[in-house]
């Protein structure tokens, strides 16, 4: 397969990856990964390979293709992060989870689908742990593939990102909205806390729009004061957008997470659409 979108910065080093990290994030949307020499804080390295009616059942088939034909994959890694997207999720605060009981947490508000695994991560910033689902075949994959690879929820590199550089004191609300090709996420920061995490389905254009401002009615959220961070990817991400922008006056896409050092390659990636790859690498 030829990716859509690569770059590889000339300080690359194929002989010393055992030192770099690798976040890898596997859809059906597409299937990005990217490389961090942590000893300078900097990307050296991104690709991304585009999707289009991918079914679930195809994407184990099509990120094990990807492996077999890229070099980078194959090679030694101090850390790995997966990053698996899924609107099936439940957050349980700290003080209340234990690994045993997952399942048991998850199915009070999903019904597992079959041939799924459940996996949970940490959000340390937040006090809080996502439960989630991964589809097996690919946790297999991922696993024979990379000797211990981390697995994360989307919830977690947005949020606590956020929450990481987040002025104390800031009395405004802060929203995330993460958006994919079925659904999308939309998150709640207020004064430095996690107030609300969710995820909704997408079904049309102006489903996105009716959610967010029942949230904000919901909440009593200040159209006019909320500061929202737009990310993600969606077909008629741009429309949406602008639909939102009639509504709520702060609207923003970022560009790639703040606290790390890029390549001058990577001027030309869309940081709002890889926002969450790039952010893994911060959550540890």
């Amino acid at each position: 397969m030829i990716p859509d979108l690569s770059v590889v910065d000339e300080t690359y080093d194929t002989t010393i990856t055992s030192s770099y990290f690798l976040s890898i994030q596997a859809s059906l949307d597409g299937f990005s990964f990217c490389t961090l020499d942590p000893v300078r804080n900097k990307y050296v390295q991104f690709r991304h390979f585009a999707f289009k009616n991918l079914t679930p059942e195809e994407l184990p088939e099509i990120a094990e293709q990807i492996f077999r034909d890229n070099e980078l994959l194959n090679l030694p890694y101090k850390k790995v992060f997966i990053l698996i997207p899924s609107p099936v999720s439940t957050l349980v605060p700290s003080g209340l989870f234990q690994p045993g009981e997952a399942q048991k947490w998850l199915s009070f508000t999903h019904q597992v689908p079959s041939g799924s695994d459940i996996a949970f991560t940490n959000m340390k910033m937040a006090d809080a742990c996502t439960v989630f689902t991964i589809p097996e075949k690919l946790k297999n994959l991922f696993k024979r593939q990379f000797p211990e690879p981390m697995f994360f929820h989307q919830y977690v590199p947005m949020t606590e990102t956020k929450l990481a550089i987040s002025r104390p004191g800031n009395s405004k609300s802060q929203i995330i909205i993460n958006v994919q090709n079925r659904f999308f996420d939309l998150v709640v920061l207020e004064k430095n806390n996690l107030r609300l995490c969710n995820t909704f389905e997408i079904n049309g254009e102006d489903d996105l729009i009716y959610f967010t401002l029942f949230v904000f009615e919901q909440l009593q959220i200040s159209p006019a004061t909320a500061e929202i961070q737009f990310i993600g990817h969606h077909p008629s991400a741009n429309k949406i957008k602008q639909k939102l922008g009639k509504y709520l006056k702060h609207v923003k896409q970022p560009g790639l997470p703040s606290g790390f050092q890029y390549s001058y390659l990577f001027r030309d990636v869309p940081g709002h659409q890889f926002y969450n790859l790039f952010s893994l690498a911060g959550c540890v």
